[in-house]
């Protein structure tokens, strides 16, 4: 009796999960940290970007590598994107940061529209590490499509910036399969 009420239990409970719709981890690629200053006297109504203009993606390498398709491939977006002060100060002078990515052929550089990362709202924080959050658009053709893309952080100061601030940038793409 008691295994015959431990089978049905389990049944019950194995065919009431439903599937999970997340999808499998291929791979995840980080790219390069990338150094740069943030000058003092940053007016609020100018954004200040720190540009690669061509930048390889790395990705059909990483795809052949890890055995899989461009059919496998789903979903391309952001895992994680931080920034880090290297002189000691905080980020409070800053109220966005966003990184975009697009192809080496956009004709005027990247867009809100190619936003991978971002953060709102810094202005007063006293942080010296800031972690942007993935954006919501499905980077599979951008990087299935180009062996370079461009990539910007765009970085909007709260007020008028009164300190260098030396930073770096480290952030790491994922491909998802199996939606």
């Amino acid at each position: 009796m008691r295994l015959l009420l431990i089978a049905v239990v389990s049944v019950l409970l194995l065919s009431g999960c439903p599937r999970s719709s997340v999808g499998d981890r291929l791979f995840d690629i980080n790219y390069p940290v990338i150094d740069f200053t943030i000058p003092a006297g940053q007016p609020s109504f100018q954004t200040f970007v720190v540009a690669q203009p061509r930048m390889d993606t790395r990705f059909q390498d990483q795809l052949d590598a890890s055995g899989f398709t461009a059919d496998d491939v789903d979903l391309v977006g952001g895992v994680r994107a931080r920034v880090t002060s290297l002189s000691g100060e905080d980020f409070r002078e800053i109220e966005r940061m966003e990184l975009r990515v697009c192809p080496v052929s956009s004709p005027n550089g990247c867009t809100f529209i190619d936003l991978m990362f971002s953060i709102d709202d810094l202005g007063g924080r006293r942080q010296q590490t800031v972690n942007l959050n993935p954006g919501e658009k499905n980077f599979r053709n951008v990087f299935l499509e180009n062996e370079e893309v461009r990539m910007e952080l765009v970085i909007t100061p709260f007020d008028v910036t009164t300190q260098n601030i030396d930073a770096r940038l480290e952030w790491t793409i994922g491909a998802v399969g199996g939606l």
